[in-house]
């Protein structure tokens, strides 16, 4: 999920619904399973800290 949001983001992807239209179509063959549109949004709530401290980390 992280390496998807960090994508997304690199990307410049703004809506999630049309990332993972993208990320189905170029990176299926990475990510097998990809969720809906609000499952994937359910779990990047639920890593939001673990996202917060990597970004600290990496800042440091």
């Amino acid at each position: 999920m992280m390496t998807l949001a960090f994508l997304q983001a690199l990307l410049g992807f703004t809506s999630e619904v049309r990332w993972l239209r993208y990320a189905k179509e170029y990176y299926q063959g990475m990510f097998p399973y990809l969720p809906g549109q609000s499952g994937y949004n359910r779990r990047l709530r639920r890593l939001g800290q673990c996202m917060n401290w990597l970004v600290a980390a990496l800042g440091e």
